[in-house]
């Protein structure tokens, strides 16, 4: 068991302006903790603004939580209260209840689009630049987009790489305007099966290069085991691997849970990281976690569950933050800047 770490009871604005950044207005949350440490060192925040984000996953993976989990933060904060919120929900599935698990006032501020063809979507981007409002805007998903020359592909018979071409030039364009609003696209992707690759990665996405070149942040959403309760399936792991940010540049690993009726489970997850990472003692094959003077000795049930009612939960942000710390200092060069 590694030692737990005494931030002074301040463990609700640990880390909060570290690094010269305005927590509260320049990071984008994601709904989960862990991942906002893994993408800024920062437990408030993960995503920048005026940049690109493509999460990447498998079917039933978390994608669609995630991206209204974002939503979810940025309307509970008043920092983002001048943000438009849009959910392009190309597929027409949207079939989470909104308003049940983020509240009736996200179903009443996220205006909800349906695009078609890429180029429709490139023009919704063009005309929400134009308004001069920042904006947060997620494509669910990039691959069910056609574009206006696939019938003409169909009858030939043959596969032009149209789309792929049409994404580079937009995304070439906005970039920009992206960085001058403050505003933040993310596109989600559906993993596709690398058939017959022997050596190199087993999946892949839609989008070609276009969207890795264009990019500020690029992650892969997996499910790792569903979650039961009697019998009863009513959530999934989730595993969330990191494979560009170029804010930061480290590539971090991180897991969470979801539950079909709750979204995220940010504690348990937290409380799952503390126990894997050795900060907290959890002996195989016993329910009981020691988590020393944090808080105690409880059953990982209980435990969650007390955070939880007593409305703990800024203490475990502050103290999982303060050991996330630990770890990168742990792996940091600490030599003398070659340029200085």
């Amino acid at each position: 068991m590694r030692k737990s770490i005494d931030i002074g009871g301040k463990a609700d604005i640990a880390l909060k302006h570290a690094n010269g950044i305005d927590r509260g207005k320049d990071l984008f949350p994601t709904g989960s903790t862990l991942l906002n440490l893994a993408l800024s060192d920062d437990p408030y925040g993960g995503f920048a603004a005026g940049c690109l984000a493509n999460i990447i996953g498998d079917q039933s993976s978390g994608k669609t939580f995630l991206s209204w989990s974002i939503f979810a933060e940025m309307n509970a904060d008043d920092a983002f209260k001048d943000y438009v919120l849009y959910y392009d929900d190309v597929e027409q599935r949207l079939r989470i209840a909104v308003e049940k698990m983020f509240g009736k006032k996200i179903s009443e501020r996220v205006v909800i689009e349906g695009s078609d063809l890429i180029e429709d979507y490139y023009s919704s981007i063009l005309q929400k630049f134009k308004k001069k409002r920042s904006f947060v805007h997620v494509l669910d998903c990039l691959d069910a987009l056609s574009d206006r020359e696939e019938k003409k592909r169909e009858e030939l018979k043959k596969d032009y790489p149209a789309k792929t071409n049409l994404l580079t030039e937009m995304l070439r364009k906005i970039k920009a305007e992206l960085r001058q609003t403050s505003s933040f696209l993310v596109i989600v992707s559906q993993t596709r099966e690398n058939i017959g690759v022997v050596f190199g990665p087993k999946k892949r996405r839609a989008g070609g290069r276009a969207l890795g070149h264009y990019d500020t942040y690029e992650m892969w959403l997996s499910q790792r085991g569903e979650i039961a309760k009697k019998g009863r399936e009513v959530g999934v792991h989730v595993n969330v691997k990191i494979t560009k940010n170029s804010m930061t540049g480290k590539l971090r690993e991180v897991k969470f849970d979801i539950l079909h009726d709750y979204g995220i489970d940010d504690v348990s997850s937290m409380v799952d990281w503390m126990c894997d990472e050795g900060f907290w003692l959890k002996e195989k094959g016993k329910q009981t976690i020691d988590t020393g003077k944090d808080f105690g000795v409880y059953t990982r049930d209980k435990l969650i569950s007390m955070i939880d009612k007593e409305k703990r939960e800024g203490e475990l942000i502050g103290i999982v933050a303060a050991c996330w710390k630990q770890l990168e200092d742990e792996v940091r060069t600490n030599r003398r800047p070659r340029y200085s």
